[in-house]
């Protein structure tokens, strides 16, 4: 398709037809096709910490917690532990579908064969919060069990369980006990001192995060598609307010750059109505632009690539001069036809896209282009805010607002 364009005046009707087309395909829309997920997860890293796209619930912390405490040292082989290990989380699903539980129970259509168990899900998130204390993975986490009955230094009864939660460090020893009876039906809902509990954890862990600020203010984010929209940057204290204003600049600048990309391959594809929802999409992107124009001609981008070295970002140069070419000549136009016709913005998506994916680029590849459903990353990046923050700040909210 030739890649020329009249810019439409669309009625209410035709806007909202042409929208739906793009919301069609919104199950795609967080993967990376351009290659800066290095820059967006660690900006969510930052904000969020401990947190993953793939979490669900903030209960499934503590949990684990006492999944992994009930690990006696009869178990310590590969084997028997990663056997044990499925056993006793497949029995926590059984526990939550019990309890009345469905959206976020993980593995709930899969059932016992489910394939990312939850300890993978939150492995990560138990270290970052200081909830376990051994640094590692699932799988040195196992031999370090074995080590241990080597040792003889681990406490257990004499069944082989383990005494309560110091386990020889591996994890923080005031976490709450469990409630009785809890594997046989339970809930997401945190009473209060499990959310006090899971508060100090985050104090302790992550005291000057905006994750840990929104826990403490105390407002419930509620259906805010993006963390700026639940609390304006100039609400928040100075650090806090300088980081999220540089991941809205992010987000808000390079999201015309994944619409760019998917009405390409719209025009590949020859579909007109996909075609006509990115343009759409395009157009609503620069009036945003325009609507904070002020902020993202001043948006000081030095102070941005200082800030994420200071965080142990590693962006590769050319990750950094595909953000910085891109914003350099998005902030020379003056219409949102300038994004659809300009041939270098066009160029440089494609040339960025065979460099990261060679022989399975789609552009100019019909057989790539056939599997392609309609849209590959075109939402605006939220650094994790819909899912999982929003949940998670929800339910340590409630939980501090409970009387048990």
């Amino acid at each position: 398709m030739a890649s020329s364009f009249a810019w439409l005046d669309y009625s209410d009707h035709d806007r909202q037809k042409a929208m739906d087309v793009v919301d069609l395909f919104r199950e795609e829309d967080t993967r990376d096709e351009l290659g800066i997920g290095v820059i967006r997860d660690g900006i969510a890293d930052q904000l969020f910490p401990g947190t993953s796209t793939i979490q669900t619930r903030v209960r499934y912390f503590l949990f684990l917690s006492w999944l992994f405490a009930k690990f006696g040292l009869k178990y310590t082989a590969n084997e028997r532990f990663t056997k044990r290990s499925r056993q006793l989380q497949d029995r926590l699903r059984i526990g939550l579908v019990n309890g009345g539980e469905k959206l976020g129970v993980i593995g709930y259509q899969a059932g016992a064969s489910v394939q990312r168990l939850p300890s993978s899900v939150y492995w990560q998130g138990l270290n970052r919060w200081g909830i376990l204390r051994f640094r590692g993975s699932e799988k040195e986490y196992q031999r370090e069990l074995a080590r241990l009955q080597l040792q003889g230094e681990r406490p257990t009864d004499d069944d082989g369980e383990p005494l309560g939660f110091d386990n020889c460090n591996l994890w923080d020893p005031s976490i709450p006990l469990p409630p009785d009876d809890w594997l046989e039906a339970t809930e997401f809902a945190l009473p209060l001192h499990e959310a006090e509990y899971l508060r100090d954890r985050l104090d302790f862990a992550a005291k000057d995060s905006l994750l840990t600020y929104f826990v403490h203010i105390g407002i419930e984010p509620n259906d805010t598609d993006f963390a700026w929209l639940h609390m304006s940057p100039d609400s928040l204290p100075r650090r806090l307010s300088e980081e999220l204003e540089h991941a809205r600049n992010f987000s808000e600048s390079m999201h015309g750059a994944a619409l760019l990309y998917n009405l390409m391959l719209s025009e590949e594809r020859n579909r007109g109505d996909w075609v006509e929802g990115y343009r759409l999409a395009l157009s609503e992107w620069w009036k945003t632009r325009e609507e904070r124009a002020t902020e993202l001609s001043s948006w000081d981008r030095p102070r941005f690539w200082s800030l994420l070295t200071s965080w142990h970002v590693r962006v590769r140069p050319p990750v950094h001069a595909f953000v910085e070419d891109w914003i350099t000549q998005i902030n020379e136009f003056h219409r949102p036809e300038d994004v659809f016709e300009n041939m270098m913005l066009r160029s440089m998506i494609k040339n960025r896209e065979c460099t990261l994916k060679g022989a399975r680029a789609r552009l100019g590849n019909p057989r790539a282009l056939d599997l392609w459903r309609g849209s590959s990353g075109s939402a605006q990046l939220d650094f994790r805010w819909n899912r999982p923050v929003k949940s998670i700040v929800t339910d340590i909210i409630q939980g501090l607002r409970s009387s048990s």
